[in-house]
């Protein structure tokens, strides 16, 4: 009986951590949205006119996101297989092995880490490309998993945004480490990167020059380019904001950044530990958000837009490159 009633205490525990983290259900982070929409910026960004635009290839971003949430086929271990979901077992089992195999093709070193208990175990993936000084780290990370969906954009087009932004940085000999980690179970209350963090040393938190996080980013139904650029206008993680606008201005890139402020993605679990970290979203709270979040329609189809992807991830690949600084 007490085995029971564990059981069904932990189930609970997983449903109200997964309803808390929906972000439809952030009333605060629409209010600051529209508040901030009334506001004129004081002090506009300035254009970062030595910048480098390190470019991302649409195509490359419609392949693999194609694979990655099972509209196209993929070999696994010598057998076909389509990855349909990234929720069960076999789903996340299958998705960090197609991404096993994508890091190590560009020269990653990669690793597995598991985290949890007998109820609940998941399985963050990491990959890691060092630079001539590994003293500092910049990561750029996603969650992998999804609710059960083939979760195209949530988080197909995060997690794919990240490994393109890895390709396109792969040729470069940087001075700092560049660390990419795909999250599991964020969709269960950001479980995967709460446990990540809390497996840092003091030494390791302090080698994070920043994190920035991939989340939804694949439809623009407007076609106005509005995305959001997450820091809550925290004071450690603002210059990774400052960083990519001015990129975004200098190359004279697509998109306009709309405020938004929410602790709803894996982000906040870095903040909690005082480590500077922004989150990157199609324009959510601006009233943009996709039809399709958390939804059995959260396929690969026409309302993905891979132009607005593409200058996302050219925006994010340029920080990156910008933040790591050539050797």
């Amino acid at each position: 009986m007490k085995f029971l009633v564990l059981i069904i205490t932990l189930q609970m525990t997983q449903a109200f951590a997964h309803n808390d983290h929906l972000w439809s259900t952030d009333k605060e982070a629409y209010k600051y949205t529209a508040k901030k929409l009334l506001q004129k910026s004081k002090s506009p960004h300035k254009n970062l006119t030595n910048s480098t635009l390190i470019e991302v290839d649409s195509s490359f971003l419609e392949k693999k996101l194609k694979e990655f949430s099972g509209a196209t086929s993929v070999v696994i271990d010598g057998n076909e297989v389509s990855i349909n979901e990234r929720g069960s077992k076999d789903g996340i089992e299958n998705a960090l092995k197609y991404l096993e195999s994508e890091y190590t093709n560009l020269g990653f070193d990669t690793s597995i880490q598991e985290f949890g208990s007998f109820f609940s175990k998941g399985k963050n993936f990491i990959a890691v490309k060092k630079g001539a000084d590994s003293s500092k780290a910049l990561l750029v990370t996603s969650h992998i998993d999804s609710v059960g969906n083939a979760g195209a954009n949530d988080n197909g087009t995060g997690t794919i945004g990240t490994l393109a932004i890895a390709k396109a940085l792969a040729p470069f000999q940087f001075k700092y480490d560049l660390i990419i980690v795909g999250f599991d179970k964020e969709e269960k209350g950001l479980v995967g990167s709460r446990e990540y963090v809390k497996k840092l040393s003091s030494s390791e938190k302090q080698k994070i020059i920043g994190v920035i996080n991939f989340e939804m980013m694949g439809t623009n139904s407007r076609k106005d380019g509005n995305f959001h650029i997450i820091d809550c206008d925290r004071s450690d993680s603002v210059f990774m904001t400052n960083t990519m606008e001015g990129i975004i201005n200098w190359h004279k890139l697509a998109l306009t950044k709309v405020p938004g402020c929410t602790e709803r993605s894996d982000h906040a679990s870095f903040w909690k530990a005082s480590i500077p970290a922004i989150v990157i979203s199609e324009n959510f709270f601006g009233g943009d958000s996709d039809k399709c979040y958390h939804k059995s329609c959260d396929k690969f189809d026409s309302r993905l837009d891979f132009t607005y992807m593409e200058n996302i991830t050219s925006a994010v690949a340029s920080t990156a490159y910008n933040l790591l600084k050539i050797q």
